[in-house]
């Protein structure tokens, strides 16, 4: 059930319990009153009776009984009755908090299902490194398609992980070429193929995003380039800049590849061109997702694997 329908159901149920707590109420004042009117006058009535003249000193006994019961019930109905504006207010901060519970609920279910794919992802990336470990690397083609497959783990859980649904996104892995002295496109994976499929920029170590994250050895976030103090960081310099690089990628994610206390062997690249879509966690975040842990996690398997091929 989504939060939206939970909501309903909530303020339903609410309703009918302030309704029949409005009706409980209301009974017990009205017996009160009635039943201290009927105690007394009754009594009252009965005493002047001849033939209930040996019952008259109980009688007596009840009408100051059915008084003082009708004066309470008086009292109570005063002091606890309320207008319906209260009785409205009443139910809304009952529904509110309710709905402040749900909504706590439902973070917690989210985070749970997130982790729980940030699980399985580890798991397969682990079974793929277990598996080379066992069976040996492959020529370089078959290495390309392992690649390549990792990157269809990220994807396929793109949504759940990230958030993404029809963002402009891409998610590629960059190896460093000493041959070349740069970090080359290995593996890349975008929503429409042509552009998955053509030529990608290439970076020196210390240019771009790809380029600093590999040369720090640190990752390199953004939740929005669009801001002035990260355009610096994230604009790419001449002759590699695209007209559509501030549109398309708003949001960015660079992890170096490397395994403990060694040098970067490449960068996992996440981009998307809705922002926010990749920040690092705050502290005072409700949500405990930490939306680049998915493709740490990539690059330290990518890392794992990349030492059992050269080993």
């Amino acid at each position: 059930m989504d939060l939206a329908a939970l909501r309903i159901k909530l303020r339903r149920h609410a309703e009918k319990l302030l309704c029949n707590d409005i009706r409980t109420r209301r009974f017990i004042q009205n017996m009160l009153v009635i039943g201290g009117l009927v105690l007394a006058g009754g009594s009252e009535a009965l005493s002047n009776w001849d033939s209930l003249a040996a019952w008259k000193g109980h009688l007596v006994t009840l009408w100051p009984v059915g008084l003082l019961l009708s004066a309470a019930g008086s009292i109570f109905l005063y002091w606890i009755d309320r207008s319906d504006p209260e009785i409205l207010l009443e139910a809304e901060k009952a529904i509110v908090e309710a709905e402040n519970r749900a909504a706590i609920i439902g973070r917690l279910e989210e985070d749970f299902f997130w982790f729980s794919r940030v699980y399985s992802l580890s798991n397969f990336l682990r079974e793929i490194v277990e598996q080379v470990e066992l069976q040996g690397s492959g020529d370089g083609e078959e290495q390309a398609k392992r690649f390549g497959f990792m990157l269809d783990l990220l994807v396929a859980d793109k949504g759940v992980l990230f958030g993404m649904n029809d963002d402009r996104w891409n998610f590629a892995i960059y190896l460093f070429n000493r041959a070349s002295g740069e970090l080359d496109c290995v593996a890349c994976r975008r929503p429409i193929r042509a552009e998955e499929e053509a030529t990608h920029r290439s970076w020196k170590p210390g240019i771009g995003h790809v380029g600093i994250a590999y040369q720090t050895a640190r990752t390199i976030v953004a939740a929005d380039t669009s801001e002035p103090e990260a355009r610096a960081l994230f604009d790419a310099p001449e002759g590699l800049r695209n007209s559509d690089d501030v549109e398309r990628y708003r949001s960015i994610a660079s992890v170096p590849i490397r395994l403990q206390d060694e040098s970067p062997i490449g960068v996992v690249v996440g981009t998307s061109d809705v922002p926010e879509r990749f920040h690092l966690k705050r502290p005072n975040d409700d949500a405990a997702r930490d939306p680049v842990e998915p493709i740490r996690s990539l690059a330290i398997h990518l890392a794992m694997l990349i030492h059992l091929i050269h080993k």
